[in-house]
């Protein structure tokens, strides 16, 4: 009886052991399986299944085994969720290979990632970066083409970075030219006038190095043009109104000094906010003009004779 119940528990610490032991051999198994190159296959098997977020999370743990195709595969992946700024960058890291194959495909593929960026600066103060990575992909798909001469592709992608650059430019000209004419509906014409300025500058800018021929640039760039020398003619007109009428003064002609002084037209509301100083001269000059037509009024009537 005591021999069968030992022979038992012998029996049941051997089951034991061996059950231990299947567990830690089948650890062991999914531990071996986690793998880089394992890691990638399932990460490659959810990509196609369009499960792009464990695509990421397996495909992440390929790029130090596997920096050239790792980091280009968790790239597609990345550029699939919506993440193009991580894409872009991780593409970025694919293109440290001498497989040229698989650099024109990086190169074009972040040329991409670089582009879909652009849709996501809508506002007016994003347009020059939009600007600048439009401008990125432009490289990028050019240096796609030079290592694959045949890419259709590649070549209809520059010339839509092309003309997104070429719309984003124009864009922002625009924008400070409308900008500054609202502007100057307000009498704002100091914050006016730098609007134009850069609307100038920008258009320029445009012709000189964007496209020679771009109408729209070419029809806005003179309109910003004359706005400036509109805002410059009126601090001078205001300056010659103040000197001439000091002059009047000088010449003892009052009311001739206060007419010209106290005449409120566009032009000057458009000095005076350029040159607060030039606004400031006026009141003080018509203050103490007043001050001189007061006496004379009032020795006028001292020598009233009934």
């Amino acid at each position: 009886m005591n021999a069968d119940r030992h022979r038992f528990k012998k029996r049941k610490s051997a089951c034991i052991c061996v059950y231990l032991w299947f567990l830690s051999l089948v650890a062991a198994t999914v531990h071996a399986e986690e793998t880089p190159r394992s890691s990638m296959r399932k990460g490659l098997k959810a990509y196609r299944r369009v499960d792009y977020t464990n695509a990421v999370e397996h495909l992440e743990k390929t790029a130090l085994e596997f920096p050239a195709i790792g980091n280009y595969n968790l790239g597609n992946a990345q550029y699939r969720m919506g993440e193009y700024e991580a894409a872009a960058n991780t593409y970025n890291e694919a293109l440290r290979t001498t497989d040229l194959e698989l650099q024109a495909k990086a190169y074009f593929n972040r040329g991409n990632a670089l582009l879909a960026r652009t849709t996501a600066l809508s506002g007016p103060e994003q347009i020059g970066l939009a600007i600048e990575l439009a401008f990125q992909a432009m490289d990028m798909f050019e240096k796609s083409i030079l290592l694959a001469p045949e890419d259709m592709e590649a070549k209809q992608n520059f010339e839509r970075a092309q003309l997104l650059r070429l719309k984003l430019e124009y864009n922002l000209g625009k924008w400070h030219f409308d900008q500054a004419e609202a502007l100057l509906q307000e009498y704002k014409a100091k914050e006016a006038q730098t609007n134009y300025r850069q609307a100038r500058k920008q258009f320029e800018h445009i012709l000189e190095n964007v496209d020679p021929n771009h109408g729209e640039s070419a029809q806005y760039l003179p309109k910003a043009a004359e706005r400036l020398e509109m805002l410059k003619q009126a601090v001078e007109n205001t300056e010659n109104d103040l000197e001439s009428a000091l002059q009047f003064i000088e010449d003892y002609q009052y009311m001739l000094a206060a007419q010209r002084l106290t005449t409120e037209t566009d032009e000057r509301k458009y000095a005076f906010d350029i040159k607060p100083d030039l606004k400031k001269q006026y009141e003080e000059t018509i203050q103490k003009n007043q001050e001189v037509l007061k006496i004379i009024r009032e020795l006028s009537n001292l020598n009233i004779v009934e």
